[in-house]
């Protein structure tokens, strides 16, 4: 019988913002000094690593207080290099099918002891509007620890900067939810399928000595994978189990198309597919600089066509998918982005905060795996054991951090393709890396015949050749959780690396690979496998990866203010509203909050010359530009664009106006 008090609890955390907060991504754009951080939607996010944060912070102000032990934070929240807690969770995002809506702020820091705004100080920064409503899922593999989760939840009621000066109220208030759990294959097979999905961006270091920038790969490696596996049966009382992996071979589980929830074939895409670099255009700008036509796609080996410089290769992130077999190959990317981090120190540590970029996958992304086992019942086994996490009803850790992703399916792995019939002239094409070593248990950068016959145990012959070869190696590095420390690299062959060999009779040598299956060291965890006579693709099913055209993206902001200033010169240095007038017609202006408001003030400004509004100067004709001003005003889109316009107008003529004093 299950205990209920240890079993893993999962709530659902709403939080809606009471006033402005900023979450700041550390970077810019146009005339915002400081931009949102934004999910792959677009929308406004609140990070899963700010939340925990801030709950820390919480569990420590009780510790000062002496009404919480370091022992139950710890258990809850975890420590940094000593393992995790119980609590996981996800973003704050916000809800399907609303808008989070965002404002920008200007603010300038004040002279000493007074109250005027210091030169050169004025930033805007992006704000989340109040009301905007965000949700998020919490896990909690210790229900014993709920009340002291809803302790701390109830002390954060401010997220974002500036907290201390009163920014970012918030409420929060939860609930429990339980996840249905998805049927599981009950057949006799030897492979499985399974679609997973991130819930949180992934960052899948590609390098063991990472710098400023963490790059990611772009694909869950089999040996992430399948200790991703083995961390959840540990965790959950099934140590016992782990030799169960002995019999089961996890594979790389490479990423769909965005909107894709499963394809009969995904592979990395080969190396040989040389892309001509874009033709016509402006001859005065390089290939790159300028969004022109491309030329046709290469994509099958051997029989080159001439070039007159040099082909691009496809990008380490490129992969080929399709859904049936004999439909069209899609050529596509996942989604990729570049997060800037901040590692804060502890407090009252001497340490300086460390500014760092994590290179992820965008959340919701989903990857497709086969898991293949020795017999049926080492599939059976896998699916008894790992039953929670299959059904969905649990997450699985991946990636740096531990990030959570769930499995959406599983299903038999489908009947693979009648393979094609092969002559003496046929490709080998890789499709994950492959460890192969030589006679003197070196790491081989290359495959060569000699080394393919000795694999398969035959006798090369002297009439075969490797008549083209498209290969590249890649550092294959690991982290051993049992020791601490880092594995050795191995040299491995690039996935997508490509022979073509011929010769009477090597068709042989294609049917012994084939029957083999895998190719060198480590293949339960997802290394050497390739494909035979995968290519050549037909060109007319495969071109360039989709995308959207290269086009400069016009500023609106700066479009106002270039309007504005326009409009600024055309004010009357003498005779014309006085600057404490103008001041009026910006505050007016910002506090409408309907079309009709805002005809009533330029009606009040247009009967001026007469009656005065404010006392002052009048605003005549000749010396405010009203007409010109309601014409701008007409093009604006809405009408908050309108009180901006209104506020950029009296913001360059209070300029021109000091220009002119000094």
């Amino acid at each position: 019988m299950t205990d209920t008090t240890t079993a893993p609890a999962f709530s659902r955390l709403r939080v809606e913002t009471l006033e402005d907060l900023h979450t700041g991504s550390g970077t810019g754009g146009g005339d915002i000094d400081a931009l949102v951080q934004r999910d792959r939607r677009g929308q406004p996010v609140i990070r899963a690593s700010h939340l925990k944060g801030l709950l820390r912070e919480a569990g420590e102000e009780l510790i000062a207080f002496g009404a919480l032990t370091t022992d139950d934070l710890h258990a809850l929240l975890g420590t940094q290099g000593t393992g995790r807690g119980a609590l996981r969770l996800t973003s704050l995002y916000v809800p399907d099918g609303a808008e989070g809506k965002t404002l920008i702020w200007g603010s300038t820091q004040r002279v000493e002891n007074g109250r005027a705004p210091q030169p050169d100080t004025l930033r805007f920064i992006e704000h989340v509007a109040a009301g905007t409503r965000f949700e998020a899922t919490l896990r909690l593999a210790d229900a014993r620890l709920q009340p002291l989760l809803a302790r701390l939840l109830k002390r954060v009621d401010r997220l974002g900067g500036a907290r201390n000066r009163g920014g970012g109220l918030v409420k929060l208030d939860w609930d429990p939810i339980t996840f249905a759990p998805g049927p599981l294959p009950m057949e006799s097979m030897r492979s499985v399928r399974l679609v997973l999905r991130n819930l949180e961006p992934l960052c899948l270091p590609a390098t063991g000595h990472p710098g400023n920038l963490i790059k990611s790969h772009s694909f869950i490696r089999g040996q992430t994978l399948r200790g991703a596996l083995m961390a959840w049966a540990i965790h959950n009382g099934q140590a016992d189990r782990l030799k169960l992996f002995e019999r089961l071979s996890v594979g790389d589980a490479r990423p769909l198309p965005e909107g894709c929830d499963g394809a009969e074939q995904v592979i990395p895409i080969p190396l040989s597919l040389l892309t001509d670099k874009p033709r016509g255009g402006d001859p005065a700008l390089p290939w790159w600089a300028g969004g022109t036509a491309s030329a046709a796609t290469f994509d099958a080996l051997g029989n080159m066509p001439e070039a007159e410089e040099k082909r691009k290769r496809p990008g380490a992130h490129e992969y080929l998918c399709r859904m049936a077999n004999g439909t069209n190959w899609q050529r596509y990317s996942p989604a990729m982005r570049v997060r800037l981090r901040n590692a804060t120190p502890k407090r009252e540590s001497d340490e300086d905060a460390r500014l760092f970029s994590l290179e992820e996958i965008a959340e919701s992304t989903c990857f497709q795996v086969d898991v293949q086992g020795v017999d049926a019942d080492a599939v059976k086994d896998f699916l008894d054991v790992f039953a929670p996490v299959l059904a969905g009803t649990d997450w699985l850790a991946i990636g740096r951090g531990g990030q959570p992703t769930c499995i959406v399916s599983v299903q038999p792995t489908p009947t693979p393709p009648q393979p094609p019939v092969l002559g003496d002239d046929w490709t080998l094409t890789l499709t994950s890396e492959a460890i192969v070593r030589g006679e003197r248990l070196g790491f081989l950068d290359n495959l060569r015949l000699e080394h393919l016959c000795r694999l398969v145990e035959i006798d090369v012959q002297d009439h075969w050749r490797i008549l083209t070869e498209v290969v590249e190696t890649t550092p294959v590095h690991g982290f051993n959780a049992v020791t601490g420390l880092t594995r050795a690299p191995a040299l491995a062959l690039r996935r997508g690396s490509c022979w073509r060999i011929t010769g009477t009779g090597s068709g042989a040598l294609a049917r012994a690979l084939i029957r083999m299956g895998t190719l060198g060291e480590r293949t339960d965890e997802g290394f050497g496998q390739f494909l035979i006579g995968l290519q050549p693709i037909p060109s007319d099913r495969l071109g360039k990866p989709p995308g959207k055209p290269e086009v400069l993206k016009t500023n609106r902001n700066e479009e106002l203010l270039v309007r504005a200033r326009e409009l600024a010169d055309r004010i009357s240095d003498a005779g014309g509203p006085s600057l404490s007038q103008l001041q009026w017609l910006r505050s007016q202006a910002g506090a409408v909050e309907t079309e009709p408001q805002l005809q009533a003030l330029l009606d009040e400004i247009e009967q001026a010359p007469t009656r005065r509004p404010q006392g002052g100067k009048p605003w005549a004709k000749e010396t405010f530009p009203l007409p010109a001003l309601k014409e701008a005003l007409a093009h604006c889109r809405t009408l908050t664009e309108k009180r901006q316009l209104i506020a950029y107008l009296v913001q360059w003529r209070v300029l021109k106006a000091k220009e002119g004093r000094s």
